[in-house]
């Protein structure tokens, strides 16, 4: 049995369009424009199909399209005019923000919730941990999973879902889990905070939050017997959160970083003395190996996720899709061509035998 320690359920309520059957850019507008809607909010549109703002405009309705790494959407004229908008592209706060007004609520999101449980379950996984909203935890509380998850608020709906878990409690299979903070963007979207700018474009992006914010928020979780766990791709975003928990002096271990897709050996040997977890996403070599060759060049492509020094220099690790694709076997495939299968397997095991990551007293 898996586990998939860094999903998005919700974002399967917002996957009306396939795009996985949809080949070129035309098969995509095509479907597009056949649909009958007030508007779509759609998830899953990947960076190769090269689609405009322009392309949209063909759709007589308001349309948003999100990227499949969630950092990025592009609008059609009439759903930029509709959100008031100045730009057809959504980044970051602004796109989840307007998500967040447009995706699917109650019974639909419940619907959609069920299903990506059941599929996860189907292929095997016993326990996912999924980023949620209030609104979202609340649809979890109002079912029986399937399967175990474990309830990772975001730092804004910390106290809506903290009082849901007073009201119900934890369950068998219903946890509550680390708190999350973004501390930077994604590679495709060229919006992760680097060192050094990206190869095609003279950014390094920027941190979205602040490093002294940063330590005031470790410090009230801590307080609160809470982990959080800081989404930083860039090796700029790294060396912030590391830096960050330094200054925050945390008496919890297990403190996590999400993705660290740039993550130096330097960096490495640091996270390991801070007894901080890795959360790591092998697919993400095989999903975006196009994008981050385009993005930062030959050179820092081939030490995207580097996996095995991770396991070589023995940091604390765990594996999760980030549903890029929400298919395990893609990804325990892709592990094994840096990592033995036996230690593929062991970090999507998820938890260590001497190690209860969970356990935050």
């Amino acid at each position: 049995m898996f586990v998939d320690a860094h999903t998005h359920l919700e974002l399967l309520a917002l996957s009306e369009v396939p795009f996985h059957k949809l080949i070129s850019k035309e098969e995509i507008l095509n479907f597009l424009r056949e649909l009958d809607k007030k508007h779509l909010v759609a998830y899953g549109l990947d960076y190769s199909h090269e689609i405009t703002p322009v392309d949209l405009n063909s759709v007589n309705y308001p349309l948003l399209l999100i990227y499949k790494d969630g950092h990025k959407g592009i609008m059609n004229d009439s759903m930029r005019e509709l959100l008031g908008k100045d730009d057809c592209f959504l980044y970051e706060e602004d796109l989840w923000q307007v998500v967040d007004k447009l995706k699917p609520k109650g019974e639909r999101l419940r619907e959609f919730i069920l299903k990506g449980l059941e599929k996860a379950s189907n292929m095997g996984i016993s326990e996912i941990h999924d980023y949620v909203d209030d609104k979202v935890a609340e649809v979890l509380f109002s079912i029986n999973p399937p399967l175990r998850v474990v309830l990772m608020p975001y730092y804004s709906s910390l106290d809506k879902v903290l009082k849901l878990f007073e009201k119900f409690g934890e369950r068998e299979n219903l946890r509550l889990g680390w708190v999350k903070v973004y501390i930077d963007g994604s590679i495709s979207a060229r919006t992760a905070y680097l060192k050094k700018p990206y190869a095609d474009t003279e950014s390094t992006g920027k941190p979205l939050i602040s490093e002294d914010r940063l330590v005031r928020i470790i410090k009230e979780l801590e307080n609160k017997g809470l982990r959080v766990s800081m989404h930083a791709i860039g090796d700029g975003a790294i060396e912030l959160a590391i830096r960050a928990l330094e200054k925050a002096e945390p008496s919890l271990k297990y403190h996590r970083i999400e993705h660290a897709e740039m993550i130096t050996e330097e960096q490495i040997e640091k996270v390991k003395e801070l007894n901080v977890l890795l959360c790591m996403q092998p697919n993400f070599n095989c999903y975006y190996r196009d994008i981050y060759f385009k993005a930062l060049g030959k050179e820092r492509a081939c030490r995207i996720n580097p996996i095995d020094i991770v396991d070589k220099i023995g940091a604390d690790l765990i594996f999760g899709t980030d549903m890029m694709p929400f298919d395990i076997n893609y990804a325990v495939e892709c592990a094994k061509k840096k990592i033995p299968e036996n230690k593929v397997l062991y970090y999507f095991g998820g938890w260590k035998k001497d190690k209860n990551y969970l356990d935050l007293k």
